[in-house]
This record gives structure tokens, C-alpha cells and sequence, in this order.
């Protein structure tokens, strides 16, 4: 009777030791799997009494999504998406857009600046319907419209 109980009680020690180790696997297996990545939301705006351009970003990994809004004074109103990356603190994307009812799509530029964007201007050509900056390392970004981050909407 006194080795049953030893025998039952040996196999329950044992049982209770190997628990621990299949959690230890499973943090480990858990720890292996490659972060989900979540997106971030991020919004920006410039705006006086008679401009407005506002930015919405989307970051998911390392592609950018998001819309862009142009409401200049006494310029067409362009609505559109934009997609691309960042590259160091610089965003550069593709911006399809609508204006006076037609669609287009030119690359743009912007330059982390703290918590605010300033796009950034330079020669272009059309590249396959595209208007493409000629030389990426000679954008200047010295524009007075600073978007700054708003909360978003």
C-alpha cells in the first residue's frame, strides 16, 4: 500500500513539474512570433483665415497611407490619398488626388520637424503620368506652411 501512495505521489510531482516547462515553451513560442503591427494614426494641419492643408497618416510597418487636403486660397480645392514612406525624417509618397474633375498623381514630400510636417518643393518631371522630383536629395523644404499635429477627427 505504502509504494501505491509513493508511485501516486512520485507520478503527481512529476505532473505538476512538466506544467511550468510547457508554459515556459509556450512564452517562448509566443516571444518568436513576429510583432503584429498595428496602425498608427497621426494627424496634421496649417491653417489661416483663408488656407487650410491637412495630412492624415496612417503608419503600418514601414508604408505609409493616408489623405492629403489641399484648400488654398484662390487655387482649386485637391482631395487625395497618399502612399509611400518614411526615409530618416523625410516622408515621401505618391499623392493621387482629384482636382476640377480630374484625377492625378504627383510625389510629395514632407519633413518631420518635431511634431509638425513642411513639404518640401523641387524640380519634377512626369515619369510614366507621374510628376517624379528630378533629385530627391535637392527638395527644399523651407515652406511657411508648417503642419502642425492636431488630434484627429
Amino acid at each position: 500500500m505504502k509504494s501505491t501512495h509513493f508511485l501516486f505521489l512520485l507520478g503527481l510531482l512529476a505532473a505538476c513539474n512538466s506544467q511550468p516547462k510547457d508554459k515556459e515553451k509556450e512564452t517562448e513560442a509566443k516571444a518568436e512570433q513576429p510583432a503584429s503591427h498595428e496602425p498608427t494614426v497621426n494627424c496634421y494641419q496649417y491653417a489661416t483665415a483663408t488656407d487650410t492643408v491637412r495630412l492624415t497618416l496612417v503608419h503600418v510597418g514601414d508604408n505609409i497611407n493616408g489623405m492629403l487636403i489641399y484648400q488654398l486660397k484662390e487655387k482649386d480645392r485637391n482631395v487625395g490619398s497618399i502612399n509611400g514612406t518614411m526615409n530618416g525624417d523625410i516622408l515621401l509618397a505618391d499623392y493621387t488626388f482629384k482636382s476640377e474633375g480630374t484625377q492625378s498623381t504627383r510625389q510629395v514630400a514632407f519633413k518631420k520637424a518635431g511634431n509638425a510636417f513642411i513639404e518640401g518643393y523641387g524640380e519634377s518631371a512626369e515619369v510614366n503620368g507621374v510628376e517624379k522630383f528630378k533629385n530627391v536629395d535637392s527638395i527644399v523644404f523651407s515652406s511657411s506652411m508648417k503642419l502642425e499635429e492636431i488630434p484627429c477627427k
